[in-house]
């Protein structure tokens, strides 16, 4: 074939043939009615299931948790202009969170840009920030490299402008890592007493194999040596909960603070800055950072990092398994780092006054939930009990925007997760303000009748933003309150059975109601905020920056 004799469905199947190639299984999106309705209609002759929102920012979300899961790029569309600029922040949130994608989008083409303003906007300019590469995509033999940057090392999302009347383009450079020649680690390891393991989300990323692997290298790693393991959010479940090694959550804040003022040597396997809270690191011990690719756009560590060895994370650590190192930890110092953080949060949180407490929330959910349930978690204060108590047993168990930290996630991440996973029962844990960001996707959720529960923490406020307010400086109640929604009356009206809650009673009832349904459920939960404040005191230290 010519170059200039591609046309735009002869685009659409060649990128939607690479992205099955390497394993994607379903494309989101609200089509417009240019080049994207071509990739519809290739992507359905292939195989691929298409999957309708109401937004375009929540079907690059749903596209993005997607690859996350499977390590296939996920497959977004948008039509041109007002679709493409919604869908930044569900790109922006790929980019930082580290999830392979492509978003699609038809565009003005070169051909025309001249005489066309209608609808006209630098579509390539607009997501160069928020992405590993934009690109105009007119020649098939593209495809290929466009999934190749999407599951780059560090993945990411790939935002492509299909216009077959575009130039050819230099594409950007994706260079294959060259491995450091030698770790230190074992070395390291050798002469270190109280090492701490800290994973991130780069042992949560790639292929489901290749993950699998790392998980088991961890784990011995962490057996053989004595090596207490924190995990950042998106790396939670690498180690389980159950073992003795686990000592909770990292996130950068002071409650993890004991434990890593002990250490005197600190292993971030996976470990991106991108995850953490953006305080100053205060720890002394050296820092070594196994990763598969290098930390080159953050100083976050100052000059504790000693190495920061780039390859492939399951060969690096197999390589320290014959190690003779061992630790002077007890086999328990993990277990009890995590249950006296928990002790400190459950303390933080006073008996609700009105409704459920946030942590009465997470618990009951817990408890009753199928062991292997999924949980989706939003942005806002609810996330403080529910990252930390929600346990798991296996990786990609809870998943939230850690990177970004954007509102309106959990909800159409709970439908990717439900469909990367036919039959697991997935928990949606979202605010008010969250699910009001992403409210059309209800209808979503009824039409794909997924075994989705839906429980928004309804307490008419930004909680979060509330704890953090001067008390008289930064505008009151004005600025961060609601007048009260019923959620389930919405959900009802979407096609979601939904019901009202307001004591712990009611709650066990209607999420042991909706664990035995097929479908989805929406609990409207009354919850008492109260606790929030001392909680973000308990996990962070000082809430108030003022």
């Amino acid at each position: 074939m010519k170059p200039e004799e591609a046309t735009s469905r002869d685009l659409a199947e060649a990128l939607v043939a690479a992205c099955r190639r390497a394993g994607t299984t379903h494309v989101f999106g609200v089509p417009g009615g240019g080049s994207n309705l071509d990739v519809v209609g290739a992507a359905l002759e292939a195989g691929l299931d298409f999957v309708l929102t109401h937004t375009e920012s929540a079907a690059a979300i749903m596209a993005g948790v997607m690859g996350g899961l499977t390590g296939a790029p996920g497959l977004a569309i948008a039509t041109r202009g007002p679709g493409a600029a919604s869908a930044v922040n569900g790109v922006a949130q790929a980019l930082l969170d580290r999830l392979p994608m492509v978003m699609v989008t038809d565009c003005v083409s070169a051909s025309t840009w001249a005489r066309v303003s209608h609808q006209r906007l630098d579509q390539q300019q607009m997501m160069t920030p928020v992405s590993v590469a934009s690109v105009a995509y007119a020649r098939p033999e593209q495809a290929e490299d466009i999934v190749a940057m999407a599951c780059a090392a560090r993945p990411g999302p790939v935002h492509v402008d299909v216009d077959p009347s575009a130039p050819v383009m230099s594409w950007p450079a994706n260079p294959p890592t060259a491995p450091t020649s030698r770790s230190p680690l074992a070395d390291l390891l050798a002469g270190a007493d109280r090492p701490v393991m800290l994973v991130g989300v780069g042992a949560v990323r790639g292929s489901r194999g290749r993950r699998r692997r790392i998980v088991e290298a961890v784990n011995q790693l962490a057996e053989r040596v004595g090596m207490v393991v924190l995990c950042t959010y998106e790396a939670r479940g690498v180690v389980p909960d159950a073992s003795p090694w686990c000592a909770g959550v990292f996130t950068g804040a002071t409650i993890e603070s004991p434990l890593l003022w002990q250490a005197d040597l600190i292993v971030g396997v996976g470990l991106d800055p991108v995850e953490l809270i953006p305080a100053a690191w205060p720890y002394a011990a050296p820092v070594v950072l196994l990763g598969e690719w290098p930390i080159d756009d953050s100083t976050y560590f100052g000059d504790r990092v000693v190495a920061d060895v780039v390859g492939e994370v399951a060969v690096l650590i197999e390589a320290l398994l014959d190690s003779s190192a061992s630790s002077v930890w007890e086999p328990r110092s993990g277990v009890h780092h995590r249950l006296k953080g928990e002790q400190e949060l459950r303390a933080a949180c006073p008996v609700a006054s009105r409704g459920l407490s946030p942590i009465e929330v997470v618990d009951i959910a817990r408890e009753l939930a199928p062991v292997d349930a999924v949980a989706t978690v939003d942005a806002g204060a609810h996330m403080l009990p529910a990252m930390m108590l929600w346990t798991v047993q296996n990786p990609a168990q809870v998943l939230i925007s850690s990177g970004l930290a954007t509102m309106g996630f959990a909800l159409p991440a709970a439908i990717a997760a439900a469909l990367a996973q036919p039959g697991t029962r997935v928990v949606c844990f979202t605010g008010d303000g969250g699910v009001g960001m992403v409210l059309g996707e209800l209808e979503t959720l009824a039409r794909r009748a997924l075994p989705i529960t839906v429980v928004v923490f309804n307490d008419a406020s930004l909680s979060l933003i509330a704890a953090k307010q001067h008390p008289t400086r930064h505008g009151g109640s004005t600025a961060v309150e609601y007048r009260p929604v019923d959620f389930a009356a919405v959900a009802a009206a979407c096609g979601v059975p939904g019901l009202n809650v307001s004591d712990a009673s009611g709650y066990r009832l209607a999420l042991q109601h909706s664990f035995r349904q097929d479908g989805p459920m929406l609990l409207d939960v009354v919850v008492d905020p109260a606790g929030y404040g001392a909680m973000l005191d308990a996990i962070r230290g000082v809430r108030r920056q003022w």
